[in-house]
């Protein structure tokens, strides 16, 4: 949930409101050009280029919680209309 939309510091500060990711995989989860599948794999935008996908040089599945696989839902939601 971006923290502007976050009805509270709690939960902007709730720690599976997010993951750490590098700037360059952030960047991209933030414009909705990749999101993550219940496994914890990327899903990536038709618009993001073959080599920006290479770029991200995506290894192996991130874990996640239940609470992470919950807030992923909304943003895979938010990703899927805004394409």
């Amino acid at each position: 949930m971006p923290w502007s939309e976050c009805e509270s510091d709690a939960e902007r500060l709730d720690v599976h409101n997010g993951f750490l990711l590098s700037a360059l995989w952030d960047a991209a989860f933030d414009r909705g050009l990749v999101t993550f599948s219940d496994d914890g794999k990327p899903e990536f935008s038709p618009q993001l280029s073959e080599a920006g996908r290479r770029e991200l040089r995506w290894s192996s599945p991130i874990p996640l919680t239940d609470d992470h696989r919950s807030r992923l839902s909304r943003h895979r939601a938010r990703v899927r209309t805004s394409a």
